[in-house]
């Protein structure tokens, strides 16, 4: 399999790369400082972005308590691996997208 990349595109690949390599620093060496809120998470990356990659299993939250109803939080780091792959198997960037309807 061969990839044909402009130098343009090359550098662009690198780029994100190197941003995704500098959130998985960031989440090794202080972990508690990588998670963000769900409010956070739609509105960096879109709120049916976000659902739909959690109802996949790409990306995973936690909760900050023990009642149902306790703060959701996501890995910033995950989140942005995430858009990233999905941005580079399609061509282009995903739009944020605001709602998405659950059955």
């Amino acid at each position: 399999m061969q990839i044909n990349l402009d130098l343009f595109e090359l550098k662009n690949l690198i780029m994100e790369m190197s941003e995704i390599g500098a959130a998985n620093y960031a989440k090794n060496a202080a972990p508690t400082s990588d998670y963000i809120s769900e409010r956070e998470a739609f509105r960096r990356f879109g709120e049916g972005n976000v659902k739909g990659w959690a109802i996949a299993g790409m990306v995973k939250f936690k909760r900050m308590g023990s009642g149902k109803n306790s703060k959701k939080r996501y890995s910033y780091s995950e989140l942005l691996t995430v858009k990233k792959a999905e941005e580079l198997l399609t061509g282009k960037k995903p739009e944020k997208s605001k709602k998405v309807k659950l059955i």
